[in-house]
C-alpha cells in the first residue's frame, strides 16, 4: 500500500468558514481534523449541504469542535507541470497552511458554513 501521505504532492484543500475562520492543508494528515458531522468517522469525499464537524485549536492548547455545512465547491490552479509556480494571491485563501509543506497539483476551496 502506498499511504498518500508520503506524496511528494496534494491536492490542497482551503476551508473557507463563513465566521471567519479559515483551514488551509498542506498534506492529508490535517484532515484528522475534519470528521463526519455527529461522528468520528474521516471524511472521505465534500458534497453540497453534508455536515462536518472541525476542530480548532482554542489558544488555551486545547480544541474546540464546531459543525459545518458545505456550501460549495471551487477548484482553481489546476497544474500540469508540479514545478511550475503559482501566480496570483486567492482572497479566499488562508493566511496560513497547516501541515508539512508539499507542492501541490489543485487548490480545492470547500466554502463552509457554521451550523448554529
Amino acid at each position: 500500500m502506498t499511504n498518500a501521505s508520503t506524496l511528494p504532492y496534494y491536492p490542497r484543500f482551503i476551508f473557507n468558514c463563513d465566521d471567519g475562520k479559515c483551514f488551509s492543508t498542506a498534506d492529508l494528515d490535517e484532515l484528522n481534523y475534519i470528521k463526519e458531522g455527529g461522528t468520528e468517522y474521516d471524511v472521505t469525499r465534500f458534497v453540497p449541504k453534508q455536515i462536518l464537524d472541525i476542530s480548532w485549536s482554542n489558544g488555551n492548547g486545547g480544541l474546540e469542535t464546531k459543525s459545518y455545512s458545505v456550501g460549495k465547491i471551487e477548484i482553481h490552479q489546476i497544474k500540469r507541470d508540479l514545478d511550475e509556480p503559482t501566480y496570483g494571491v486567492n482572497s479566499n485563501d488562508c493566511t496560513s497552511v497547516y501541515g508539512r509543506d508539499k507542492k501541490w497539483m489543485m487548490e480545492i476551496y470547500v466554502f463552509l458554513n457554521l451550523v448554529k
